[in-house]
């Protein structure tokens, strides 16, 4: 989290340079091979927000990554790492599926809550585990965390492809959950869909919870100095073990929606990376929560917009992933960068300022 007002300004300038980088470069190799980088970038903008079917385009992968955002953001601040938010949402997305073909003689309002209940305690459960071996027995939970997510997910892809393979349709999914329980569509023939609400009423909570709580306080400084957290007579196992649990629970919830919002029936490939999208948003704002929005928002109009730039001047949409990762590499180098350019104001034996 940001300590003070001068580093905040001080990251976001170097923020805001990073994407700026990054976009230069994406220019150069536009220019290397025969595009015109200023047509690209246009065609991206319009790809992402020229019409109301594309900002509904874009704002419909916002919702996987800010909920993947904050699963990784309430992990990584309390000092437990959790790399298997793809895994956790894989069985949140089944167990919200299992819901909504099974129990569909249900209220509307009954399934659907029963159905982000069911895939949260799911998620987070399986995000208990790996915590509760790092806690108890130092064991590397990025280590166990990634090796959980192949598990779910081929866990996953059994259930649908034998016991419960769908009746009718396309191989690898299950049963299409009950009509009256599909999430509204907002505009037509886009996925956006009423889910986009609940997650907004989700970022609000998960907000509060870490910036006005003596809760979410207690996270941070267990993250921050462990040891100092223990002297203040904090229990810290038992907050690092929670983290996990509630990171888990919201990337159980981000399948949920996919299913109810998107697919309405679960996919042997039902998400593309979400969580680990949603990880290098939380990582590049550095777990704050209002920079997790904006950045899904930003990382939703490369993804949206990148396949107009293909279509109109040729250039592939891989070049979105070369831009991505240049911000990354430049955020990650920030304090390297930072000395550097130090060391080059050093003048005589004294910092210039």
């Amino acid at each position: 989290m940001f300590k003070n007002t001068k580093e905040n300004m001080e990251y976001l300038i170097s923020l805001f340079l990073s994407i700026f980088v990054a976009l230069l470069i994406g220019a150069v190799i536009m220019i290397i091979n025969g595009q015109n980088p200023l047509i690209g970038y246009k065609e991206l903008v319009l790809g992402a927000f020229g019409s109301k079917y594309k900002v509904a385009t874009t704002f419909a992968k916002t919702v996987p990554l800010i909920l993947t955002g904050f699963a990784t953001a309430i992990s990584f601040m309390s000092g437990i790492y959790n790399i298997g938010g793809e895994g956790q949402l894989y069985l949140g997305a089944f167990a919200a599926a299992y819901v909504g073909f099974t129990f569909t003689n249900l209220p509307v309002f009954i399934a659907v809550i029963l159905a982000v209940i069911a895939s949260a305690l799911v998620g987070g459960l399986y995000a208990y585990f790996p915590a509760v071996l790092r806690v108890r027995f130092e064991i590397d939970e990025v280590i166990t965390t990634i090796m959980l997510n192949s598990v779910a997910i081929l866990f996953t892809n059994y259930l649908v492809n034998y016991p419960f393979q769908a009746t009718e349709g396309k191989m690898g999914g299950t049963e299409m959950i009950a009509e009256a329980f599909k999430f509204q569509k907002l505009v037509k023939l886009s996925k956006l869909n009423t889910s986009i609400f609940y997650t907004a009423i989700i970022a609000i909570i998960i907000y509060y919870l870490i910036k006005k709580t003596s809760f979410g306080y207690n996270f941070r400084i267990v993250g921050e100095n462990g040891i100092f957290a223990k002297y203040a007579g904090l229990n810290t196992k038992r907050y690092m073990i929670l983290a996990m649990v509630i990171s888990g629970a919201l990337a159980g919830i981000a399948g949920a929606f996919e299913v109810y919002g998107v697919h309405y029936r679960f996919l042997q490939n039902i998400s593309k990376g979400y969580a680990f999208d949603g990880m290098l948003v939380a990582l590049i704002v550095r777990n704050n929560p209002l920079g997790i929005i904006f950045m899904s928002i930003f990382f939703a109009m490369l993804k949206t917009g990148s396949n107009s730039m293909e279509l109109a001047t040729g250039t592939p949409s891989e070049l979105i992933l070369v831009i991505q990762s240049i911000i990354i590499l430049f955020i990650a180098g920030e304090n390297g960068f930072k000395k550097i350019i130090k060391k080059l104001r050093l003048k005589n034996g004294k910092l210039v300022r």
